[in-house]
């Protein structure tokens, strides 16, 4: 892309150049890294997920609570949206729990929904099942397994999954069976 500079008036250039800077912006925005928000009111899981994705080149946002959360999504919609049920403890803002968000999100992207995947560390068939009712992406119990987040992630975003390890020519071969009294 070309800058066009008008040698007219002042307002003239200083106008071209927003536009131009504004194009910019946006062409790097849009080719810069998918925006997740993880929703998790432990810290310690939130920190988790966040390395693993951060580790993966995303770009993370994280909410303890349903009242950040939705701020976050309205300042700027994330490409997929992590979540815990379970919203309660040390709440900020509204006592909502990960389904109150759901639905909000229903609410304002009935179009184009935004993916969300369900993390959490509640009864695995309860929550999978009201999870998959309100159309999560998919359910992680909450201490998650990086490769089956990293995979389901790229999934609901539209990415590729990751390669599965070598295997053939190009793998090391396995290690020899053990023999008896070795």
């Amino acid at each position: 892309m070309g800058i066009k500079f008008n040698f007219g008036d002042e307002h003239s250039r200083v106008e071209s150049t927003v536009k131009n800077a504004m194009a910019i912006s946006s062409e790097l925005g849009a080719a810069g890294p998918k925006r997740i928000v993880v929703v998790e009111d432990e810290r310690v899981t939130q920190t988790v997920i966040s390395v693993i994705l951060k580790g993966a080149g995303y770009s993370v946002v994280a909410a303890r609570d349903a009242g950040e959360a939705l701020a976050l999504i309205r300042a700027e919609i994330p490409h997929l949206i992590t979540l815990d049920i379970d919203l309660s403890r040390d709440a900020s803002g509204p006592t909502w729990d990960g389904y109150h968000v759901v639905e909000w999100l229903h609410h304002r992207f009935p179009e184009d929904p935004v993916p969300f995947i369900v993390i959490s560390g509640g009864d695995p068939a309860v929550i999978k099942t009201k999870a998959q009712s309100l159309g999560a992406f998919g359910y992680l119990p909450e201490h998650v397994d990086k490769q089956i987040l990293l995979d389901m992630v790229k999934q609901a975003i539209g990415e590729a999954p990751a390669p599965p390890p070598p295997s053939g020519s190009g793998a090391p071969p396995p290690l020899p069976p053990r023999l008896p009294g070795q």
